[in-house]
């Protein structure tokens, strides 16, 4: 390869860099990446693959120039047939070989069946590979093709493969980890959104990650609290100053560090009761430095109510176990039910037995006591979760 050509292969490494780490946190992954060496390279395909060595279960593919179902029939068939895999395999990791340069047998590949039933059919003449993180059974492999209107791989374009590798390796183990990360805070912020009391998480910078429902309903309607650049905000000066040191100071603790904590800040309402806002440290995942908090928000005047199918469901009554039950809790006596149900007071006593068979309690105060710290309570409903 001549000179000039050196410098312009040099020269595209820095933007496959970036592509190449954007595809940390990308949605569809390092799919601009392996567009960009198909292009920086005079590539026809390029294959990126992790998959377990043993059950060949795939956990990442990305593909360019090349269908899912000519790399099925590879795996499947011809894989045991193919040298430069062979030489891959047996060769130091973390390093690309090329068919034309590194195999032993170069002239042998096109009497073969795996040339003639699987390179010629696609029109590939020469390819160039390597095993960038093999971690367990666990392996990433990356394969470059050519077509026979390609030229061959040089050595220069060998070596400036090369420099990608400890790139490649460290953006696939980040791209690991954000993934374990970002699955965590998605079952917490699916678990939020079963709760029917407003709640939001902050991540580490004390910015808001996600809000459930009520929290989105919260500051849709009420002055009292909003985002500001992804930072909660009271309307009370003195109060806002103290929501946002309870929430650096959670997020400290979550990390381990001993920080103090007050947990509960309250914020005036005029002529009402004020909200009360209960902050909580959370760690994402055993081994994580990234600190994480909870804001519950509780308003006294506002708070969840019960409904009789939820309770129904949750302790096996029939519904008009469940409606006395539900009854009850509001606060009215068995008179006032027997009044607005027009039914006789032997009728509830009995249905009211039956509920306290049915939860495991004795006396009204007990069964109010159950069902107000049960999940029947707490869960929104489901036509709140959309």
């Amino acid at each position: 390869m001549n000179t000039g050509a050196s410098i312009q292969l040099h020269a595209a490494i820095d933007p496959l860099l970036a592509s190449l780490y954007d595809g940390v946190t990308a949605a569809n992954g390092f799919q601009a990446f392996i567009e960009g060496l198909v292009e920086s390279f005079g590539l026809k395909a390029v294959t990126l693959i992790v998959h377990h060595a043993e059950t060949h279960e795939v956990k990442g593919l990305w593909l360019s120039g090349i269908t899912p179902d000519w790399v099925e029939r590879y795996a499947l068939d011809y894989a045991q047939e193919d040298m430069l895999a062979q030489h891959i395999v047996a060769s130091p990791v973390a390093h690309f070989y090329a068919s034309n340069l590194d195999i032993a047998h170069p002239e042998r590949i096109p009497h073969s069946r795996f040339f003639r039933e699987w390179l010629e059919p696609q029109g590939v003449a020469y390819a160039a590979g390597a095993i960038v993180l093999r971690e367990g059974a666990w392996c990433t492999q990356i394969i470059l093709q050519r077509s026979p209107a390609h030229p061959a791989f040089t050595r220069t374009e060998v070596d400036t493969l090369d420099l990608l590798m400890p790139h490649m390796q460290r953006a696939l183990q980040m791209r690991e980890r954000f993934a374990d990360l970002q699955l965590g805070q998605d079952v917490l912020a699916g678990g939020l959104d079963l709760l029917a009391m407003p709640a939001l998480f902050f991540d580490e910078h004390s910015r808001a990650a996600h809000l459930n429902r009520r929290a989105r309903a919260l500051l849709a309607e009420s002055s009292l609290l909003r985002l500001e650049d992804g930072h909660l905000v009271a309307s009370n000066v003195e109060a806002s100053r103290k929501l946002n040191y309870e929430i650096a100071s959670a997020i400290q603790a979550s990390r381990g560090d001993a920080a103090p904590l007050n947990e509960v800040v309250l914020l005036p309402r005029p002529d009402r009761l004020p909200l009360m806002l209960m902050v909580a440290p959370l760690r994402i995942g055993a081994g994580q430095a990234h600190g994480a908090a909870l804001v519950f928000v509780f308003d006294p005047d506002d708070a969840p109510s019960l409904t009789a199918d939820r309770v129904r469901k949750l302790f096996s009554l029939t519904d008009a176990e469940a409606g006395l039950a539900v009854a009850l809790c509001s606060g009215r006596t068995l008179d006032d039910i027997a009044r607005e149900r027009a039914v006789s007071l032997n009728t509830l006593k009995t249905q009211l037995r039956s509920v306290f068979a049915k939860t495991g309690t004795n006396r009204q105060t007990e069964l109010v006591s159950l069902l107000l710290a049960s999940p029947a309570y707490f869960l929104a409903e489901r036509a709140d979760l959309h």
